[in-house]
């Protein structure tokens, strides 16, 4: 599977201190020729170049990926992106590269804090449904940018279990923060969505508030006030609400559909010869009320590693070893689950069943 590399921009192609024609550029000054910008980079070493050729080319390219190249809302930004694209292209021979403005995320602190971080949270993770959509393993490479752009997108990462790698200019490799299997409760979101579609639908008055924060104090920290009495979400809420929003949906599509089947017509254990409990009668009979559950058969394949694991993701078949370590139960559970992710579910589901 193929990657869509998320890469935020910075200014280093511009200020990196070396042989280049435009060193010393500062935002004083004007800005150097695209082409002339764009025919040394074809001729330079990638390590040098930038920050974010750097850690591309020692994470590796391949011509299938997809580069998106995320820049601040600058001219330098929206330069340095367009030079790193078009080098992607012609260098690499990368086939689809695209650079996308985050909004308000520039100089200004007001307009950075409030809309920029928001935007960029817009754009990532519209960037992770476009890598869905199109089949790609979504990839953010945070080194350059902003510091608190790039801390943002280390949280987004660690929130939509995505991997983010970061290289320090002065690093020989790359510090990979790996996709975690993190467990984070969007429950706290969902308990309070009125008041987050609330709050995020239209400009609102703090007094306007005041109930709801006074009846949960915990919201008061995910939001700000301007010098007009108008409250908002800050950039964590804003981060905070919009992954739980997708995680939530995420979630709801990878439920697997529910059969037809009549509980007991899914059991098919009671012609296999081995001793069973009383125990291990209910415990079948617990999965065989599942909706999403087909069958259960013996399997001895069971046997051996976890007490629960996927044997096949697109038959959403899963293998179950009930009882234990001497005398236990082995057994194959057939679902309705299509690919890893609904076999995933269909799994936790399992696990939580009382044993």
């Amino acid at each position: 599977m193929n990657n869509m590399q998320i890469v935020t921009v910075g200014t280093s192609l511009l200020t990196n201190r070396d042989d280049r024609p435009w060193c010393g550029w500062t935002r004083s000054i004007p800005l150097p020729g695209q082409k002339p910008v764009a025919n040394w980079l074809m001729d330079s070493d990638p390590k040098k170049a930038s920050a974010e050729l750097n850690t591309l080319h020692t994470i590796g390219v391949d011509e299938t990926d997809h580069l998106r190249f995320l820049h601040s809302d600058t001219p330098e930004g929206a330069f340095c992106a367009e030079s790193l694209c078009t080098y992607a292209k012609k260098k690499w021979g990368v086939r689809n590269a695209d650079i996308t403005s985050v909004v308000s995320l520039g100089y200004e602190h007001g307009s950075f804090a409030q809309k920029g971080l928001r935007s960029l949270v817009d754009v990532a993770l519209k960037s992770l449904k476009d890598a869905e959509m199109r089949q790609l393993t979504p990839l953010f490479c945070a080194t350059g940018g902003f510091k608190a752009e790039i801390a943002f997108l280390n949280l987004l990462g660690a929130l939509m279990n995505v991997e983010v790698v970061y290289m320090h200019e002065y690093f020989r490799e790359v510090v990979r923060l790996p996709s975690l299997p993190l467990k984070w409760d969007d429950g706290y979101v969902l308990e309070r969505e009125a008041f987050f579609q609330w709050i995020d639908s239209e400009p609102r008055q703090r007094r306007d508030a005041e109930s709801w924060l006074k009846g949960d104090s915990s919201l008061e920290p995910l939001i700000e006030t301007d010098k007009e009495g108008y409250i908002y979400l800050n950039a964590a809420g804003d981060l905070l609400y919009k992954a739980a929003q997708v995680k939530h949906s995420n979630e709801i599509a990878s439920q697997p559909e529910p059969s037809n089947i009549a509980s007991e017509d899914k059991y098919h254990i009671s012609n296999v010869e081995h001793h069973r409990s009383k125990r291990w009668e209910q415990y079948v009979d617990r999965i065989c009320d599942i909706d999403f559950v087909t069958s259960v058969f013996y399997d001895t394949a069971a046997y051996g590693g976890e007490w629960v694991k996927i044997l096949d993701a697109d038959k959403g078949s899963l293998l179950v070893r009930y009882g234990s370590a001497d005398i236990s139960l082995p057994i194959r559970i057939e679902t309705t689950a299509k690919g890893e992710a609904q076999t995933q579910f269909a799994m936790e589901i399992i696990r939580k069943i009382k044993r």
